[in-house]
């Protein structure tokens, strides 16, 4: 009997603990997406001549989807992150990757500093982060544009043609440091015992790294390339603040961007509504190939 009730006890207590925890979620995630899964099949329609007869929303099915799903600029929009997907995050992961295997063999002189430095960008907000980068791009008064151009080499990190690596960059300058982190972390719990025997049977540096080092940590690879792969995909907060500098940044430059302007600027919610459940669905397909890649991978190590 007193084993029973210190147990219920127990469970209580695990409840009021949980509590907090499950009101926030129910109240700022599950209840605003039950809302916005609810609009997405709703339309806001105006009864009689000029409005007199007001507004009303009615059902209007997939219709929502199948605007947002056939507007040109919000198909480049996903096109634009699908790039950035295939350029920027395999060119961030590597550097990384080389970042975090330099620090781990320990040959870089002032480790600790220069790792402080990598993670630093991260630990600043992406809207201030942005916001600095807008001042390095913008040929007024950017001593980049300026120092280049002095040499004969004209450049403009606005153009079409440029605009979207620029936003390339600004991600990698925030994002390689975090990732380099977490693969130092994960090359650190190597066992050094196996590292060793490597070097005793006469294995290299670059050998051990390919060899034995990465292997061991696909796990973290993995995750990192999901956070990466789904961070490209809501990006917002760049591409902000360069649409207020230059016109080759649109309102649907991304799909998270397009989300704002039809909540905002055009005022039709249900379909930005409609527009945040396929980046939901298109993010949770992700994450879910992603932890199948990480199974498998586990599985045959």
């Amino acid at each position: 009997m007193r084993a029973n009730s210190a147990l219920r006890r127990e469970k209580r207590a695990a409840w009021w603990l949980l509590a907090p925890v499950v009101i926030a979620f129910g109240v700022f995630q599950a209840v605003p997406i039950l809302l916005a899964t609810v609009q997405s099949f709703e339309a806001t329609k105006v009864a009689g001549g000029l409005g007199v007869g007001g507004a009303r929303t009615v059902f209007v099915g997939i219709a929502n989807y199948r605007a947002v799903l056939t507007d040109g600029s919000i198909l480049e929009g996903f096109f634009r992150v699908f790039l950035i997907g295939i350029i920027q995050v395999p060119v961030m992961m590597i550097i990384a990757v080389g970042m975090a295997l330099l620090f781990d063999a320990g040959i870089i002189w002032g480790r600790k500093y220069f790792q402080t430095a990598a993670f630093l960008p991260h630990s600043i907000p992406g809207v201030i982060a942005a916001l600095v980068w807008a001042g390095l791009y913008l040929p007024q008064i950017s001593p980049i544009v300026k120092g280049l151009g002095a040499l004969g080499l004209p450049v403009n990190f606005l153009g079409s043609g440029a605009v979207l690596f620029s936003v390339m960059n600004i991600m990698s300058w925030e994002w390689i440091g975090y990732n380099m982190i977490i693969l130092y972390a994960a090359l650190q719990a190597i066992p050094r015992d196996l590292l060793e025997s490597a070097r005793v049977e006469g294995a290299g540096g670059i050998r051990i790294a390919l060899s034995i080092k990465l292997p061991l940590i696909v796990s973290a690879l993995v995750i990192c390339l999901a956070f990466s792969i789904l961070g490209a995909l809501q990006q917002f907060a760049a591409p902000v603040i360069l649409s207020t500098i230059t016109t080759n940044v649109g309102s649907n430059f991304t799909p998270n961007l397009s989300v704002f302007t039809l909540a905002t600027g055009n005022g039709v919610q249900q379909q930005a509504s409609a527009l945040a459940m396929v980046l939901a669905v298109v993010s949770f397909v992700l994450s879910l190939l992603v932890l199948r890649v990480r199974d498998r991978t586990g599985a045959t190590r």
